[in-house]
């Protein structure tokens, strides 16, 4: 009875009795709770354990140079102690949501994940990467390593699972105007314009056959100039800078390559077949080009926003007492 009410207390103190070897009064480590997270408790050789394994402490010293004093070093340990802790509080949350929401890593999820590190990192197979990891001595073991492996896999899909992370097209066209906007980007065209004689069905139609029957023509290979003097188009040359048009219309021009016909395409008068000359680009990828790496760019910044706003909602319905 005494004994555990003597757990009881070290439990109410911050502190928890922890066994090594044979279990004798003189052989109790010690281990403090850090922090208390809705009915489960982190402990200081977690944080420390998540520390060792991070840069985070070579982070917290460089500031202090190559000989940092005691009084740093210790300064230094509680920054990389109170950013990990806070990895953790979060981590516990979202393993918590993985199991309500019946989200699980296996084995080979683990596996293919080891394959991947060991290839990024100039490794030929796992077993050089168990190697490296046991001799860093960052880990206790490779059994740690693997948990530690699997408890991030788990975290990152739940918050792919929970978290809105999609990425428009308009979105992509809006980011790539952006990064174009202030350069001289133009594109010389001949351009047809075929506007219905009034608002009809018939009179649409009408101009919608005529349009088609140029870029049909031109792909053909006939002369434009001819054409533009069939259909009584006066001026079909143009020069179109980014910008101008709609989204839409812009991107399917600025896409086609030299020589090409671009065709018919609706906008708010009429329908427009266009004949690309030349574009004056300068250093700038075309959109078609540069819309994959944009999309990546984004859905990156989209799910950074994404595991702020989950874990902060997290911790606002759940009960969190540091301790550090």
């Amino acid at each position: 009875m005494r004994r555990v009410a003597r757990v009881a207390a070290l439990v109410v103190a911050g502190f928890i009795a922890v066994p090594e070897g044979p279990v004798r009064a003189e052989g109790m480590v010690l281990d403090k709770i850090v922090a208390v997270v809705g009915d489960e408790i982190i402990l200081l050789s977690q944080l420390d354990t998540l520390v060792a394994s991070s840069p985070l402490m070579q982070e917290a010293l460089q500031k202090y140079g190559r000989n940092p004093t005691k009084q740093q070093i210790e300064q230094a340990t509680l920054e990389a102690r109170t950013q990990a802790l806070d990895e953790l509080i979060d981590q516990q949350l979202i393993k918590k949501e993985a199991a309500r929401f019946q989200i699980s890593i296996t084995d080979a999820d683990v596996e293919r994940y080891l394959q991947q590190i060991a290839q990024e990192n100039g490794f030929s197979n796992t077993k050089q990467l168990r190697e490296a990891v046991e001799q860093s001595g960052q880990y206790g073991n490779w059994a740690d390593y693997i948990q530690d492996t699997k408890d991030q896999l788990l975290v990152y899909q739940t918050t792919r699972a929970l978290a809105n992370t999609s990425v428009t097209d308009a979105q992509i066209r809006e980011q790539y105007r952006k990064m174009v906007r202030g350069v001289d980007i133009k594109a010389d065209l001949l351009r047809f314009v075929f506007t219905p004689e009034e608002q009809t069905a018939k009179a649409r139609d009408a101009a919608y056959s005529n349009a088609q029957a140029v870029a049909r023509r031109m792909r053909a290979g006939e002369d434009p100039m001819a054409l533009a003097q069939e259909f009584l188009i006066k001026e079909p040359k143009a020069t179109l800078s980014r910008g101008e048009v709609a989204p839409a219309i812009e991107d399917a021009i600025f896409a086609a390559r030299v020589g090409e016909t671009v065709g018919p395409l609706e906008t708010g008068q009429g329908y427009l077949v266009v004949k690309v000359v030349r574009h004056e680009t300068g250093n700038v990828l075309p959109f078609d080009q540069a819309k994959e790496r944009i999309r990546m760019q984004l859905e990156q910044e989209s799910f950074a926003r994404a595991v702020k706003d989950l874990r902060a909602s997290l911790r606002a319905k759940t009960h969190i007492d540091p301790r550090l």
